[in-house]
């Protein structure tokens, strides 16, 4: 328990320290939040495609849980349980926090699921969310390689880090869905040299789940390119009337979503600092001088969104 503690004050002292290093060296202002109040139009819609991301996660969800549901699962259920597992993610410590609330509400509908499978159809859900921020930032790269190197030649380590990650996935994915059989020899050769050693057991029986769930995952992999997407898009209707450049939607495209993986980092809720600097960066290297300032607009409207959770979880409380 003390150890969580210390843990969670660490994490939080690392975001605050990102955060104060930011403001003071002139990187972060707060008052440029203001701005968009001046696009209420462009707000409504990021709004609109917040619920429509929201959908499409619970979409996924739902696919991954089918693997072992005993009964249809409620898409409009879900939907309230991921909403309120986003509100306590941003108002409680730890990275895990709102998965956990999501578990205790799918149990309660549906007592053939175990916590063990409930807690790793979080963990793949969030891997296919990674699988497709890579495959969307990677493709875009492929496409606008030329252009994103004609306006910043600092942008070159960038895209062939993105390029790295791309072959990695395609190469995983590639083998996962067309080549299975090599995984589970390569298992069963270490079991004859380790026959004494249960973790290769649990590791088959593991990679034969995840062969068998092959159609729920690649749907999940499809609906996680969508739902990255929609975060870009989110991300450029709030920020772009503030570029500097001439930075279009395709070409952001290309690296917006490396700094949702910074953000995926579990230090503070939403990517808080870490979110900041990593922004900041990123933009720096495209021109634009304000990427801090950028992320704060989308981490304040995102947080606004999330705390809007707690009507289901009131309204659920009440059931």
């Amino acid at each position: 328990m003390v150890k969580k503690v210390l843990l969670n004050l660490l994490k939080a002292l690392v975001a605050a320290g990102l955060l104060w290093w930011l403001t003071q060296s002139g990187k972060l202002n707060w008052e440029v939040i203001s701005e968009v109040r001046r696009y209420p139009h462009r707000l409504l819609m990021a709004f609109f495609f917040c619920f429509f991301s929201l959908f499409l996660c619970t979409w996924r969800w739902r696919h991954l849980l089918s693997a072992r549901a005993t009964r249809p699962q409620s898409l409009m259920g879900l939907f309230f349980v991921n909403w309120i597992g986003m509100f306590f993610s941003s108002v409680l410590p730890g990275s895990v926090t709102g998965d956990v609330i999501k578990i205790f509400y799918v149990r309660k509908k549906d007592e053939a699921f175990s916590a063990t499978f409930l807690l790793f159809s979080c963990f793949l859900d969030r891997l296919m969310g990674v699988t497709g921020l890579v495959l969307l930032m990677g493709f875009f790269s492929v496409l606008n390689y030329g252009t994103l190197i004609s306006l910043s030649p600092k942008l070159a380590p960038l895209l062939k880090f993105n390029f790295f990650l791309l072959a990695a996935v395609v190469t995983s994915l590639a083998a996962f869905f067309f080549f299975p059989g090599l995984i589970r020899q390569t298992l069963n050769q270490i079991k004859r040299f380790l026959p004494k050693l249960k973790l290769i057991d649990r590791l088959l029986e593991l990679w034969n789940d995840l062969i068998a769930a092959r159609p729920q995952i690649g749907w999940a992999i499809l609906i996680s390119i969508g739902v990255q997407f929609l975060g870009v898009v989110i991300f450029y209707l709030l920020v772009s009337p503030q570029f500097v450049t001439n930075l279009s939607l395709d070409l952001v495209l290309s690296f917006i979503p490396l700094g949702f993986m910074a953000v995926a980092i579990p230090i503070a809720p939403g990517g808080l600092g870490v979110g900041h600097a990593a922004f900041e960066s990123l933009f720096a290297i495209a021109g634009e001088p304000n990427g801090a300032n950028f992320f704060n607009m989308y981490f304040l409207v995102m947080m606004l969104f999330n705390l809007l959770g707690f009507i289901p979880w009131l309204a659920l409380r009440r059931k």
